[in-house]
């Protein structure tokens, strides 16, 4: 009877032991899968973090064009209306001299 008592208890405890083992593998398999699924989440807000600064980079660059485009407009706009005025004055001028030269003296 102590003979089949120890096989008894070598059995129970081998049993034990691939439970223990299975649950081991488990729970190792379990936390790969959460440490993958983890690593692929980061790496999706990464990507998304990625590509909203390309986004606004562009908008930026965008707007310093738009900004850039006005500002150039502008200048034309008061450099035609110089040019205008300086020809007014030329033609103001170019006419009092003429009055100067018919104008007896």
């Amino acid at each position: 009877m102590k003979t089949f008592t120890r096989i008894l208890i070598l059995g129970a405890t081998s049993f034990a032991l691939a439970a223990c083992s299975q649950t081991t593998k488990e729970e190792t398999n379990e936390a790969a899968e959460s440490a993958a699924d983890d690593t692929a989440a980061n790496a999706a807000k990464a990507g998304d973090a990625i590509e909203k600064a390309g986004d606004d980079a562009s908008a930026a660059i965008e707007k310093a064009g738009d900004k850039a485009s006005d500002a150039i407009d502008k200048a034309g706009d008061k450099a035609d209306a110089a040019a205008a005025n300086a020809k007014q004055n030329t033609g103001e001028a170019i006419e009092e001299v003429g009055k100067d030269m018919q104008a007896p003296k």
